[in-house]
Parts: C-alpha cells; sequence; structure tokens
C-alpha cells in the first residue's frame, strides 16, 4: 500500500496492470464550453448586461463545469475556473476605466465614452431622460456599477445617435445629466 492506495500485483514473471487513466472527452469539453460561449454572450448581448461580475461567474463555473464533465482532472477545472474568473475580473476594471474613467464598481461614474464622445457629469439631476420635445431616450449602456445610460439610438440599442446628452439612472425617477465635452477653442496670443 503506497500513500493509502493498493499496489497492483501481478503474479510473477508478468507485468503489472497500468492504473486505468482517465479518458477525456474532447467532443464533450467543445460541445460544452461552446454552450457556456453562447450562454455568455446571451447574457452581455441580448440581455444587456454587459460586462458584469454575473456575465465573469457563469462563464468561469460553466467552464469549470464543462472542463469537468469532459472527464478532465478537477485540478484542471480549478485551475480554469480561477484563470477564467481573473480574466473576466480584469476585462471589467479595463472596461470601466476606458468607458467610465473609474475602477470603482459603485456609483455613478465620473465620465461616460460613447460613439466617440466623452460626457461629463453636469449637475442636472431630472425626473425624467430627455431633452424636451426631441427624439426619443433609450436604455443604451449599462455601467458596472448596474446604472442605466440612456441616450438617443439610432434603430439599434447600441448604435450611435444624435450628440446630445446622457442620462445616468441614479435612482427610481432619478436621473444625471451628462453633457458632452466641448473642445475649447485655441486662444490666439497677440
Amino acid at each position: 500500500m503506497v500513500w493509502g492506495k493498493p499496489l497492483s500485483v501481478a503474479p510473477a514473471g508478468q507485468p503489472a496492470p497500468a492504473d486505468p487513466v482517465p479518458q477525456v472527452a474532447p467532443a464533450r469539453v467543445i460541445v460544452s464550453l461552446a454552450l457556456v460561449g453562447v450562454a455568455t454572450w446571451a447574457l452581455e448581448s441580448v440581455a444587456g448586461l454587459g460586462p458584469s461580475l454575473v456575465v465573469v461567474l457563469v462563464a468561469a463555473f460553466g467552464s469549470a463545469a464543462a472542463v469537468r464533465y469532459g472527464g478532465v482532472v478537477r485540478r484542471v477545472a480549478i485551475v480554469s475556473l480561477l484563470v477564467i474568473a481573473l480574466t473576466g475580473l480584469g476585462w471589467i476594471e479595463l472596461v470601466n476605466k476606458v468607458q467610465y474613467g473609474t475602477l470603482a464598481l459603485t456609483g455613478a461614474p465620473p465620465l461616460v465614452r460613447w460613439c466617440g464622445t466623452t460626457y461629463r457629469p453636469s449637475g442636472v439631476v431630472t425626473a425624467d431622460p430627455s431633452a424636451g420635445a426631441g427624439p426619443r431616450y433609450s436604455e443604451i449602456l449599462r455601467t458596472p456599477s448596474g446604472y442605466d445610460v440612456f441616450g438617443v439610438a439610432l434603430g439599434h440599442k447600441r448604435s450611435c445617435g444624435t450628440s446630445g446628452p446622457l442620462f445616468v439612472g441614479v435612482g427610481s425617477a432619478r436621473y444625471a445629466a451628462y453633457d458632452p465635452e466641448t473642445a475649447s477653442p485655441p486662444t490666439s496670443g497677440g
């Protein structure tokens, strides 16, 4: 007995039988990972969750379960869970910093970047996300802290629209206005 496991014993003159090696079912792993990929895409694109903790957890635990379901050793499943979770959290932080100017996962962002324009809070909070009698506002983004961002989109939810203010839903019937940044004209010294 070695390490709590019995050794294989063979009759004299014959080689000992090999311990069975677990067989990996690559087709099961690939199909399972594809299903996790589709579920993650649906949560991020169709359900509009964007890069969020829920999407990262679904991808990480789903991938670990898919790898384990394929017959791979438990350590490989745990390593895949950790790698995907850490990569996903890093992706959330990168998107948060680039698109919203912060690494915080709570509160309204200090800026919103959308369609090549940077929007900053104007200090105005309204009860309705609109700019008067103009076009209808719809949800265009969701911050990683869970706030909806409203703007004018053309046709599809995430397509660029007119260049008016954006509104970030900061509470029940409370929308913070974000105005587009304007480049200051160069001053001429004379």
